[in-house]
């Protein structure tokens, strides 16, 4: 089985419900904020994943907080497919869009490198001598989850849909996502109340769902990712936090007194 989830793990969650403007204060994360994730198959430990914002910085006299997304597998799985992939993204900190965009990721053999520049005055994407013309408001692979944890849960209802614009591999697509269902995990920390979203990738005219993924989002100030579950042909694959730092809130565990 090739072992492209970690990737997924860092992008499964893409979801919005309109585009705003914000300042740093106004955002559910800050500058340190560090993420940890153990990957398992079947049960089985595979790989780690790990989301930090690790600076600011001005790119095209633009504040930006530079995001790292990565992912390895455990030395164990190595040996059958080794994998290590990051992600890097410039976030804009007023619009929450990509400014830059680096790719670089080895699984197995196969290898790739990327850099994307952003120009979401004209709806532009600038990769090596080549310029592509992009949906408006568009995200990176990365961006995206940070964009999405802006979003508002107050009036967000079952079965509610939302789209948001993707420039992947030098290409654009539309993810929908489904807002499935409150729901409470057990984790590490204490019970967590969630969000539960499907996300659907277009293919060409149509959405498609072969891969069953849902996405679990702390339904507090921070959004979180607290859980990514897909489900292929030979299980289940899932992605859950296991520590962190430098939360900008405290962790709302509303129901962490309940005995098991």
């Amino acid at each position: 089985m090739r072992l492209v989830f970690i990737k997924k793990i860092i992008f499964l969650l893409l979801f919005s419900k309109s585009f705003f403007c914000f300042s740093q204060n106004a955002l559910p994360y800050q500058l340190g904020e560090n993420l940890n994730y153990d990957i398992s198959f079947l049960g089985i430990n595979v790989g780690k994943a790990n989301l930090l914002i690790s600076s600011n910085e001005k790119i095209n006299n633009t504040d930006c907080f530079h995001i790292i997304g990565s992912g390895k597998t455990s030395p164990f799985f190595d040996i059958i497919f080794k994998v290590r992939d990051t992600y890097e993204t410039f976030l804009d900190t007023a619009t929450i869009l990509p400014t830059r965009f680096k790719r670089n990721i080895s699984e197995g053999g196969f290898k790739k490198k990327q850099l994307y520049d952003f120009n979401h005055t004209d709806s532009a994407v600038y990769v090596k001598d080549t310029l592509y013309q992009i949906l408006k408001s568009s995200q990176d692979m990365l961006s995206a989850l940070f964009f999405a944890r802006t979003f508002d849960a107050k009036d967000l209802k079952i079965n509610d849909k939302f789209i948001i614009p993707i420039f992947m591999d030098e290409e654009n697509y539309f993810l929908e996502i489904i807002y499935l269902e409150k729901d409470t995990l057990k984790t590490d920390f204490g019970y967590i109340e969630c969000l539960v979203f499907q996300p659907l990738m277009q293919e060409g005219r149509v959405f498609e769902n072969g891969e069953k993924m849902k996405v679990w989002i702390s339904n507090d100030k921070n959004h979180l990712l607290v859980k990514v579950e897909t489900l292929i042909w030979a299980g289940k694959i899932e992605a859950k936090l296991k520590s962190f730092k430098n939360l900008k809130y405290s962790l709302k565990l509303p129901l962490q007194d309940l005995e098991d």
